[in-house]
Order: structure tokens, then C-alpha cells, then sequence
């Protein structure tokens, strides 16, 4: 049975150099990726990531992110566990999945370590 740890949580925000500032600056995280909207930071055991989103609930408030090394044979499982998952999806080097819990809530299995 193939295992799924939380990698980061995903917050969207409407402000994201606002918010960017505040978890650098306030909280002092270090930033170890940031691009076009995204800001991923260390938050010890795991990674905090800001998603810039266009207008607010776009994504929700969050998502969990659990990391797959191999996001398609994750994704097949999680469907025969009988999960909701969306199609994968491709960023250069990065496969992701993203799925419901029986709430609605979002998740993402994702290769992005």
C-alpha cells in the first residue's frame, strides 16, 4: 500500500506580496523557491507555500499537499480506494493530482519536493 506524507500546506491569497512579506518577515521563514505567484517557504518538518489566486475562494482558503514520487501510480491507487481525484497535471519537472476528502476539502498528491 503505497503511503502519503504531507509535504506543505498550500495557503491562497488574493495578497500575495503582503502575505509573502508577513511569513518572511514577521514570522521569519526562509524562502526557498519563489515564481510568478508562488512563494514556498521552510517551515520546519514542512513547507509552508503561498499561491497567489485571482480573486478570493478561487482554490478555497488552503490544501494539504501530500508528496508521490510517482503521482500517476498514486493517483491510480487513491481512485481504487475509491477518492476523487482531478486529472494530472504537468510543470515541467512537477506531476500533480489534486482530490476531494468527503468534505470537499482540496488535497494534492504532487512530485514538488
Amino acid at each position: 500500500m503505497m503511503r502519503f506524507g504531507i509535504r506543505r500546506v498550500i495557503l491562497f491569497t488574493t495578497n500575495f506580496a503582503v502575505m509573502r512579506d508577513f511569513y518572511r518577515d514577521k514570522i521569519g521563514l526562509e524562502i526557498i523557491e519563489e515564481e510568478n505567484g508562488w512563494a514556498d517557504f521552510d517551515a520546519g518538518l514542512i513547507r509552508l507555500a503561498l499561491h497567489e489566486a485571482k480573486f478570493k475562494g478561487a482554490e478555497g482558503p488552503f490544501k494539504l499537499a501530500f508528496y508521490c514520487e510517482d503521482v500517476e501510480a498514486g493517483c491510480a491507487e487513491l481512485t481504487r480506494r475509491g477518492v476523487k481525484m482531478g486529472k494530472i497535471t504537468r510543470f515541467g519537472q512537477i506531476e500533480l493530482c489534486d482530490g476531494q476528502d468527503p468534505d470537499g476539502n482540496k488535497f494534492q498528491i504532487s512530485s514538488r519536493r
